[in-house]
């Protein structure tokens, strides 16, 4: 029941000043959050915990919200789904940097559930985040024997 993989999105790095400034809106709250003995650390060494605390909760934002889109995604390919609500999460799955994977010989990226022989059947895809490599759902394959004709 393999589909046939969407067409991709160019991949687009990270969008270096939307990230800054969701981690720099990030930072007032990071600050506030510091207890007092990192305070006492100095202004620089509480601003520097601050970013990085700052830039950690975005990427865990990032994280969270592809892995979700991915999850949708996976739910959307069952028959029966409509196109364009397939096409739309596809479209943001895509722009979010996602690729959807529907080809078993790319094992590592897939868990056999169940069957046995030579052959895999792809029951469901598996995701991967283009921009940091790291598979973020992974996806099921069954195996199958294929039968020889006579």
């Amino acid at each position: 029941m393999a589909t046939a993989p969407a067409p991709q999105a160019p991949t687009v790095p990270l969008d270096a000043p939307s990230l800054i400034k969701e981690i720099v809106a990030r930072i007032p709250g990071a600050l506030a959050g510091l207890g007092e003995g990192e305070r006492a650390a100095g202004a620089s060494g509480a601003v520097a915990t601050a970013v990085r605390k700052a830039v950690l909760d975005e990427f865990r934002t990032r994280a969270q919200l592809i892995g979700r889109l991915c999850e949708i995604d996976a739910l959307l390919q069952r028959d029966g789904m409509p196109a364009l609500v397939r096409q739309t999460v596809a479209d943001h799955r895509a722009q979010a940097g996602v690729r959807r994977v529907v080809d078993p010989t790319e094992q590592e990226l897939f868990v056999v559930t169940e069957g046995d022989g030579p052959s895999f059947e792809v029951l469901r895809p598996a995701y991967a985040d283009t921009m940091t490599g790291k598979l973020v759902l992974s996806g099921q394959l069954r195996r199958f024997v294929t039968e020889v004709a006579e």
